[in-house]
């Protein structure tokens, strides 16, 4: 039965004050009364982003929508709202990125048993508006990679990716110094890494760099070889190793899993916690096809 319509204008009262109260006050008070004014302030600082607005904003209207009758609307925003809150927790992605990353076991890279080949797959740089290489945010590929050659643990470095080729593009077509070979190979080289200790691998993406692996046995082919890439990333690419028969150690590297205690602020949505679990979700859609 629907509500009278002196009802319906005022029924938006009751609902928002009550998400106002349970995502917005109580969080506060509870905060500030357990960890102080300061984890408070911090709270408040993700309060007034825009995502945890539009997530609070969407569930109130569902409530409203739900105390006029109109159910199936009001109980579909709640459910999407509840559900985009959850996957955008810090807490939810650091968990799920943990349980990801654990899933394969890395090697622990050692001097007595140095690699004669180590693999480092692109996505670690960028170039800067001067056109300098630089780290990107997996940028500790580059340098553990850097470090363990440098340290010797590894004989020889591998760098692989080149740049998309793309027809009709508005901005026009990419430079050799786009591609993530080229980029990584300058940096190693400023390192103090020779040139000729350095090659570089074709591959636009995971698939087709260990496509271009596979045709240079000579770097994994009764070799000690290792291949280094962000853990995140670690179990997609050595299932693409495996199946095209690269024998090779895997190695980890940019680490994303949780550290530190839980607060109440992982327990807000957050875009930082919307995009690690887009990170995974998108490693695992690439593993269900293969790519």
């Amino acid at each position: 039965m629907s509500l009278p319509d002196h009802e319906r204008k005022r029924g938006w009262l009751k609902p928002t004050f009550i998400v106002f109260f349970a995502t917005v006050v109580f969080p506060l008070v509870l905060t500030a009364s357990v960890s102080g004014k300061s984890a408070a302030e911090k709270l408040l600082t993700t309060m007034v982003q825009p995502l945890f607005i539009a997530i609070a904003t969407v569930l109130a209207i569902g409530f409203v929508l739900l105390r006029r009758n109109e159910r199936r609307v009001g109980a579909t925003l709640i459910c999407g709202a509840s559900l985009m809150w959850v996957v955008s927790m810090p807490f939810f992605a650091s968990r799920l990125i943990d349980s990801w990353e654990a899933s394969i076991e890395s090697s622990t890279p050692s001097a007595s048993e140095p690699f004669d080949y180590l693999i480092v797959l692109g996505g670690g740089t960028s170039v800067a508006p001067d056109g300098r290489a630089q780290f990107s945010s997996a940028g500790d590929r580059v340098g553990y990679a850097a470090s363990l050659y440098l340290s010797g643990v590894a004989k020889r470095l591998v760098t692989t990716g080149d740049t998309l080729h793309l027809d009709g593009s508005l901005s026009g077509s990419f430079q050799p110094k786009d591609d993530p070979s080229t980029q990584t190979k300058k940096i190693w080289m400023g390192l103090g890494i020779p040139a000729e200790a350095i090659s570089e691998l074709a591959g636009q993406n995971t698939f087709s760099e260990m496509a271009s692996l596979k045709e240079h046995p000579e770097y994994w082919q009764g070799k000690r070889c290792g291949i280094l890439t962000s853990a995140f990333h670690l179990p997609r690419a050595m299932k693409l190793a495996e199946r095209v028969g690269v024998q090779a150690k895997p190695i980890a590297a940019d680490h994303r899993t949780s550290t530190g205690p839980v607060t109440f602020n992982q327990f807000l949505p957050e875009t930082d916690g919307l995009v690690r679990f887009q990170m995974i979700f998108k490693e695992w859609l690439a593993m269900r096809i293969s790519r």
